[in-house]
């Protein structure tokens, strides 16, 4: 079963990359958490903490595929260190004023110049992926194994970040993300040969944005809504545990989802499957909503481990093929923008949801905020449908500039 992941790893310079990205990432999963952690316990406010984490996201999420726009353009050495340039400065000053003042708004303020500095480090190691395999079916199985990463990252580092801040000073998880953060980077720009070619400052790089480019609004909604799926779970799992009277219970529950991913993205990421990646897109997605339905309605703590270990199964495989499928659909000097626009519409999702299901927990039974969860899933299908169309027509089109290039010799065609 592992064998094609090992051999992806064995492609020059892939895992050496690949583990740079995975210790960035870890800032992905710790600053949120650590951001709570700190706000709430400086300020004994859970309100403050969550709108700071929330603006924090979003504002990694706006400036994501404006930033990754500029990426595609002038390449990751040029544009990324000065991403961190912003995002470590005015870190550190959200923690000085949380700490050493009363004052709000300027947390607010440098939670925004944070959030718009964090690089969007799952397309910086994506894009080098399709820099190696674009064209090959391995190209699935990189974007797999980066899927299992990603999973990874949100189970260790949000219990990482707790132990942190809890053990040594509140402000600790979000010191040591931004180490992980620093030093992941600085390994993964040092690798020049696998870093993709800069287009230059073309016209596509002062043209419309890769939202507009045929299918990528579409997938990005459908991130979207995964990522309403995502950041729902937490809330009405830990909420609903909690009204059980079995608080404790809450991270195996979560444990349960995230390990039912973990397997189904091992084994999606190495199967010959002979459906096309629209396809699979679509029947991941309706999966998603089938098996997400009957979390509201397991009325013990059983049941309910074994309907998200279920639904946990059908997560992964849909992350996979769309981002699979994204990577196919646009061209070469624009793939960076277009998974970050994945990436951000994912992260608005988790933003948005995440109050959502929490508005509810305090005003009906626990249990009923799943239906966030359910309703994100069920959306995510919805919009595949409405948007089958048009991915038909840019996977039609891809496909014929492929060919044309393949035809004349000229690989470059393939971008345009």
């Amino acid at each position: 079963m592992f064998g094609p992941y090992l051999d992806v790893l064995r492609l020059p310079g892939a895992a050496r990359f690949s583990a740079a990205g995975a210790l960035a990432r870890m800032q992905m999963s710790m600053s949120g958490v650590g951001a709570v952690l700190l706000i709430s316990d400086v300020r004994g406010s859970y309100g403050l903490a969550g709108a700071v984490s929330a603006t924090f996201a979003i504002s990694a999420a706006v400036a994501g595929p404006v930033v990754s726009r500029l990426i595609d353009s002038r390449g990751q050495r040029r544009v990324v260190p000065w991403q961190l340039a912003l995002h470590l400065p005015a870190l550190a000053a959200m923690i000085g004023f949380g700490v050493f003042t009363q004052l709000t708004w300027p947390i607010l303020v440098l939670a925004v110049l944070a959030g718009a500095g964090v690089p969007s480090v799952g397309t910086l190691v994506r894009a080098r992926w399709s820099k190696l395999l674009s064209g090959t079916p391995m190209l699935r199985t990189a974007f797999a194994w980066e899927s299992l990463i990603d999973e990874m990252v949100f189970i260790l580092g949000p219990v990482l970040a707790t132990v942190l801040a809890l053990q040594l000073f509140p402000s600790a998880a979000l010191v040591f993300a931004a180490i992980f953060l620093t030093v992941g980077l600085v390994f993964l720009l040092s690798q020049v040969r696998t870093e993709p070619v800069p287009s230059g400052a073309s016209h596509r790089a002062v043209g419309r944005p890769a939202l507009l480019l045929p299918g990528v609004a579409g997938v990005a909604l459908v991130f979207l809504l995964l990522g309403g799926v995502f950041g729902s779970l937490e809330v009405a799992t830990v909420a609903t545990t909690k009204e059980a009277g079995a608080p404790g219970t809450a991270g195996i529950m979560l444990a349960l989802y995230s390990v039912g991913s973990l397997l189904s993205g091992l084994v999606f990421g190495v199967l010959e499957l002979r459906a096309s990646l629209l396809r699979q897109f679509v029947f991941s997605t309706a999966a998603l909503a089938v098996v997400s339905l009957p979390l509201t309605f397991l009325d013990s703590m059983w049941l309910l481990g074994g309907g998200l270990f279920v639904a946990g199964l059908a997560a992964a495989p849909a992350l996979i093929s769309g981002m699979s499928l994204l990577q196919r659909l646009v061209p070469a000097d624009r793939l960076t923008e277009s998974l970050s626009w994945a990436n951000s519409g994912m992260a608005v999702g988790l933003a948005i949801s995440m109050p959502a299901a929490g508005y509810i927990s305090d005003r009906a039974p626990a249990q009923q905020s799943y239906w966030v969860l359910s309703g994100c899933a069920i959306g995510a299908f919805v919009v595949v449908l409405a948007v089958l169309g048009s991915l038909r027509r840019a996977q039609q089109a891809s496909e014929d500039r492929m060919a044309f290039a393949a035809l004349t010799g000229k690989p470059e065609l393939a971008a345009l």
